[in-house]
C-alpha cells in the first residue's frame, strides 16, 4: 500500500488526479461512582440547483459561499419530528426497501425496487474530481506508524476479532490518511495524527454495533468519552456551555439526557482526581482516548485545549446521535445534514488538530476571525462531502444511506445517484474555491491587524495543512480497502 501510494504520489506531484479515522477508600467510591464556506454557477447546473440556495457561514457576508439549501420537501408524507428537521423513511424511492401490505402484489413491487436500487448501486460512478492542491506523503510516516501500531494494539486488539483487527489497522491503512494529510509533520508529532485517526476509525465502526447495544449503554459510552475530554478542565465552563449546548437540542427527543452534563462534569472530576486509574474501569474506546488526551494536553497551551476540547465535544455527540438516527431510519434534509456534517465524523477534529501536528499555534483572536472561519468551513465541507460520494455504494449497501449527501441530493432533486454525486463534485471543487479566496483574505486580513512573525507561519502551515487534507483524502479514498465495496 505505501509503495503504491509513494509511486501514484510522485506521478501525480503537480498534476490533476482523476478520482475513478486519594485514600484508597475515596478512591473506591470514586471508582464506583464512575462505572455509574458563491462561485459563478454554469448555466448547465441552474437546473440541478433550482431547489437550493445559497447558504453563508454564520455571521458571513461572503459572495463566494456556496452551500445547498434544500427549500422543497419532497417526502410530507413521512413522520417529521418537533424541532428536529428529521424524517422517518418508511419507503425511500432510490433508496430503502417499498414497505406496503403483505399481499402479493406488494411482494411483486418489493422486489422491483429492490432490483432497480441494485442497478442504480451498480451503474454509480465516482465522478472526475481534480483536487487544486499538491499531494505529497510524509517521509516519516512508517516510523511514526510504528509506535502507533503499538498503541492501537493495546487498546483495540481486545475490542475486535483478529479478522477485523487485520482489516482495520493492515488494510484500512489509517496511518497512511494521517501521513497523506499531514505530510511535513516530525515523526514524534505524526504519530499523534494516527493514533487519533485510528481511534476515530474505532469509534466510527463501533456505531456499527450501536443496534447491538442498549440505550443505556450507548449513553454510557458517550458520557465516558465527553467526561474524559472535560476531565483535565473539569469545572471549565466554556467546555461546559459547549456540551449543554450539544445535549439541549436533544433533550426534547431523549428524556434521557436530562441529566447528560450534570454527570458528564461528576465523572469528569473523578477522573481528574484518579487518572490513568480511572480508565481502568472504563470502555477501551474512553480509556484510549484519555491516554492520547492526556499526553496531547501536556504539550499543548490551555488556549488550544480548551479549543479543541470543545470540537471534540461536538464531534463525539454528533457522532453519538448520528449513530442513533441511523439505527432508527431518521434522516434530515441536506440543508440540516450539511450543517450537521460539519460536526459529526473525522474531519473537523482532524482538521483542527493540525497546530498539534504542524507544532505551531494560532490564538483564539485570529482563530475566530472570518476568513479563518471560512477557510475551515470550505475544508470541512469540502472533505466531507468528498467522502459521502467515495463511501456512498459502501453506505448504501449497510442501509446507511440517510446520511449521505449524494443520497439527500438525489432524493430532493428527484435525479439518478451519479447525477447527484456530479452535483456534489462541482459543490466540492466551489469549496476548494472558497478556501482559496479564504487563504487570501486571511494572509491581507494579517497584514492589517498586525501578525507577527511566528503568527504568519503558523498561519501559512495551516493554509498549507488544510490544502493537503482535500488533495489526500482524495487519494487515500480512491486507494482504501475500507472505501471499496465488497460483495458476498
Amino acid at each position: 500500500m505505501a509503495a503504491l501510494l509513494l509511486h501514484a504520489t510522485s506521478s501525480i506531484m503537480g498534476a490533476a488526479h482523476n478520482g475513478p479515522a486519594v485514600c484508597a477508600h475515596d478512591k473506591n467510591v470514586l471508582l464506583q461512582g464512575s462505572k455509574l464556506h458563491n462561485s459563478s454557477l454554469q448555466a448547465s447546473r441552474l437546473t440541478a440547483f433550482s431547489k437550493f440556495k445559497c447558504m453563508t457561514a454564520s455571521g458571513s457576508n461572503s459572495a463566494n459561499s456556496s452551500v445547498i439549501l434544500a427549500t422543497s420537501n419532497l417526502h410530507a408524507g413521512h413522520n417529521s419530528q418537533a424541532n428536529h428537521d428529521t424524517h422517518m423513511v418508511d419507503g425511500i424511492s432510490n433508496g430503502s426497501l417499498w414497505v406496503g401490505h403483505d399481499t402479493q402484489a406488494d411482494h411483486n413491487m418489493k422486489e422491483l425496487v429492490e432490483r432497480q436500487r441494485q442497478q442504480a448501486l451498480l451503474d454509480f460512478v465516482v465522478p472526475d474530481f481534480n483536487p487544486p492542491f499538491p499531494l505529497s506523503l510524509n517521509p516519516g510516516l512508517e516510523e511514526a506508524n510504528k509506535a502507533a501500531l503499538k498503541w492501537a494494539s493495546h487498546y483495540f486488539e481486545s475490542l475486535m476479532s483478529p479478522e477485523n483487527f487485520q482489516a482495520l489497522f493492515y488494510q484500512a491503512d489509517p496511518h497512511m490518511l494521517a501521513g497523506l494529510c499531514y505530510p511535513d509533520a516530525p515523526i514524534s508529532r505524526l504519530e499523534f495524527g494516527i493514533e487519533f485517526v485510528t481511534w476515530l476509525y474505532v469509534l466510527d465502526d463501533e456505531s456499527i454495533q450501536y443496534q447491538k447495544r442498549s440505550w443505556e449503554e450507548s449513553i454510557q459510552m458517550q458520557l465516558e468519552i465527553q467526561a474524559v475530554i472535560m476531565s483535565a478542565f473539569p469545572q471549565d465552563q466554556i467546555l461546559r456551555e459547549n456540551l449543554v449546548e450539544c445535549v439541549n437540542s436533544e433533550v426534547g427527543r431523549f428524556e434521557s439526557l436530562k441529566d447528560f452534563v450534570d454527570n458528564v462534569v461528576a465523572q469528569a472530576t473523578i477522573r481528574h482526581q484518579l487518572g490513568a486509574e480511572y480508565d481502568e474501569h472504563i470502555s477501551p474506546i474512553a480509556a484510549a482516548l484519555g491516554d492520547w488526551w492526556t499526553r496531547v494536553l501536556s504539550i499543548m497551551p490551555k488556549e488550544w485545549s480548551i479549543r479543541f476540547g470543545k470540537v471534540l465535544q461536538q464531534s463525539a455527540f454528533a457522532h453519538f446521535l448520528e449513530s442513533h438516527n441511523l439505527h432508527h431510519k431518521i434522516f434530515s434534509s441536506a440543508a440540516t445534514y450539511i450543517q450537521e456534517r460539519r460536526k459529526s465524523g473525522l474531519a473537523p477534529s482532524c482538521i483542527h488538530l493540525q497546530e498539534l501536528l504542524q507544532d505551531v499555534f494560532i490564538p483564539n483572536s485570529i482563530y475566530d476571525s472570518p476568513p479563518m472561519q471560512r477557510l475551515l468551513e470550505a475544508a470541512i465541507d469540502a472533505i466531507c462531502w468528498n467522502n459521502d460520494i467515495w463511501s456512498f455504494k459502501k453506505e448504501f449497501m449497510a442501509g446507511e444511506e440517510m446520511a449521505n449527501l449524494v443520497f439527500l441530493v438525489s432524493k430532493e432533486e428527484g435525479c439518478s445517484f451519479n447525477k447527484a454525486a456530479e452535483i456534489v463534485t462541482e459543490m466540492t471543487m466551489d469549496k476548494c474555491k472558497e478556501m482559496q479566496l479564504a487563504a487570501i483574505e486571511l494572509k491581507e486580513y494579517g497584514k492589517i491587524h498586525g501578525f507577527t512573525t511566528m503568527e504568519e507561519v503558523a498561519i501559512e502551515e495551516y493554509i498549507s495543512c488544510c490544502n493537503h487534507w482535500i488533495s489526500g483524502t482524495h487519494m487515500f479514498h480512491s486507494q482504501s480497502s475500507r472505501f471499496q465495496l465488497v460483495h458476498a
